[in-house]
C-alpha cells in the first residue's frame, strides 16, 4: 500500500512538472525579450522610456496590424463557426501564429536601431518573417502541421505576443484589464456560457485545438499569453527580480489550479495565476 502511494505520488509529480514546462518556456521567452527591450532602450539613449529609439509610426503600425488582424479573425471565426467549425478553429489558430510571428518585427526594429544597421536589410527581414508566418498559418489551415510543431509555435508565439503587449501597455492598464478578464473567466466557466452557445461537444473540440496539449493535459494559448504579458510588463517596468518573482507566483497559481481541477473537476484557470502573478506589479504600483 505504501509502495502504491509512492508510485502514485511520483507520477503525480511528473504530471505537474510536464504541465508547467510550457508555462516556464513561454514566460522565459517573454522575459528575455522584455530584458532585451529594456537593454536596447537604456543602452541607446539613456532614457527609461520604452521604444524611444523606435519611430512611433513603426510601433503604431505593428499594434494596429495585430489589432486589425485579431478583430477580422474573430469576426470570420464566429461567422464560420456556425457553418464550418473545423475551418473556423484553424483560421483562429493560424491568425494567432501569424500575429505572434509578426510581433517579432518590433523587436527586430529595436535590434536594428541598436546595431545601427541599414534600413534596406530590415525590409529583407520583414519579408522573411512575413513569409514564415504565412507559411505556418497555411499549414494550420490545411491541417498539415504536427501536434508537436503546433505546440512549439504556441509556446513561441504566446511568449512573443505576451511580451509585445506587456512592454507597450502601462502597468495600471495591464493590472485592471487582466483582473477584469479573470472575473469574466470565472463567470463564463461557472455559467457554462460558451457550452450553451456552441454545445458541449463543439466546445471540447475547440479547446483541444487552441491548447498546448500533451498526455498530461493542456493549457490554453490565451492563458500562456496572459502569463507572458504579466511577466514582461513587470520585467520592463519593475526589474528582473520582480519578474522572476511574478514567474514563480504564476507557477504556484497554475499548480494550485491543476490540483483543484484534478480533485474537483473543471474550474477557471486564469484567476489564481493572474492574481498571484500581478502581486509584484501591484505592490510596486502602490509603493511608487
Amino acid at each position: 500500500m505504501t509502495n502504491h502511494n509512492f508510485v502514485s505520488s511520483f507520477f503525480s509529480e511528473i504530471t505537474q512538472v510536464r504541465f508547467i514546462l510550457p508555462i516556464i518556456f513561454t514566460i522565459v521567452i517573454s522575459i528575455i525579450l522584455a530584458q532585451f527591450t529594456v537593454f536596447t532602450q537604456y543602452g541607446s539613449n539613456g532614457s527609461g522610456s520604452l521604444f524611444d529609439s523606435a519611430d512611433e509610426f513603426f510601433v503604431t503600425l505593428n499594434v494596429f496590424l495585430i489589432i486589425i488582424i485579431s478583430i477580422v479573425s474573430l469576426f470570420i471565426f464566429f461567422r464560420l463557426f456556425k457553418k464550418r467549425r473545423e475551418l473556423a478553429v484553424r483560421v483562429l489558430v493560424a491568425t494567432f501564429i501569424f500575429s505572434g510571428i509578426l510581433a517579432v518585427l518590433l523587436f527586430t526594429k529595436l535590434l536594428f536601431n541598436t546595431l545601427k544597421l541599414e534600413f534596406p536589410l530590415l525590409l529583407l527581414v520583414v519579408a522573411i518573417v512575413t513569409y514564415i508566418g504565412a507559411y505556418f498559418g497555411y499549414l494550420v489551415i490545411v491541417d498539415s502541421i504536427s501536434n508537436r510543431m503546433r505546440n512549439t509555435l504556441f509556446v513561441i508565439c504566446s511568449g512573443i505576443l505576451g511580451c509585445f503587449f506587456g512592454v507597450l501597455v502601462p502597468p495600471f492598464t495591464i493590472i485592471v484589464s487582466l483582473l477584469i478578464l479573470s472575473i469574466v473567466d470565472i463567470v463564463l466557466i461557472k455559467r457554462k456560457t460558451v457550452e450553451k452557445i456552441f454545445s458541449t461537444i463543439a466546445y471540447e473540440k475547440l479547446l483541444t485545438e487552441i491548447t498546448f496539449s500533451n498526455k498530461e493535459g493542456g493549457i490554453g494559448i490565451g492563458d500562456l499569453t496572459c502569463y507572458s504579458i504579466i511577466v514582461a510588463n513587470t520585467a520592463a517596468n519593475f526589474g528582473f527580480l520582480s519578474s522572476t518573482l511574478s514567474l514563480l507566483l504564476i507557477l504556484v497559481g497554475s499548480l494550485l489550479s491543476l490540483r483543484i481541477t484534478l480533485s474537483r473537476g473543471r474550474l477557471p484557470g486564469l484567476p489564481a495565476s493572474i492574481v498571484l502573478g500581478l502581486l509584484p506589479a501591484i505592490i510596486h504600483s502602490i509603493l511608487l
